[in-house]
């Protein structure tokens, strides 16, 4: 029997395998995000300051292997973040259910994905 008392195989290895790639997604793309928002667009240089308007973002996400990549990193990064959010209420022995705390992280993953899949589809 698993520790889950279900008697089937536990998903809480996918979890974490998504979560650590989350990590990682997360990691190597937040700088160079935050560089480019931040610092380099506040400086005002031109290259930067056109590619965070409006039409510089859509001209940028045109190509297709583009907003893949970019729905996969949102992806990664929201069940990076609700793994992580949902374990800490589990540490801090949250007044909620163990069941009732997945379901909302998880599920509100999925609407964030589902919503970032049809903006870059409809871009």
């Amino acid at each position: 029997m698993s520790r889950h008392g279900t008697g089937g195989r536990s998903s809480e290895a996918f979890f974490w395998s998504v979560f650590s790639v989350g990590g990682v997604a997360a990691a190597l793309l937040g700088p160079g995000l935050l560089l480019t928002v931040m610092l380099f667009g506040a400086f005002g240089w031109s290259w930067f300051a056109d590619a965070l308007s409006y039409d510089g973002m859509r001209d940028l996400i045109q190509p297709a292997v583009v907003r893949v990549v970019v729905g996969g990193a949102v992806a990664l990064i929201a069940m990076h973040t609700v793994h992580r959010i949902r374990h800490l209420a589990i540490d801090l022995h949250a007044p909620i259910p163990a069941r009732l705390a997945a379901a909302a992280a998880y599920g509100g993953a999925a609407v964030l994905i589902v919503f970032t899949v049809l903006v870059l589809a409809l871009l």
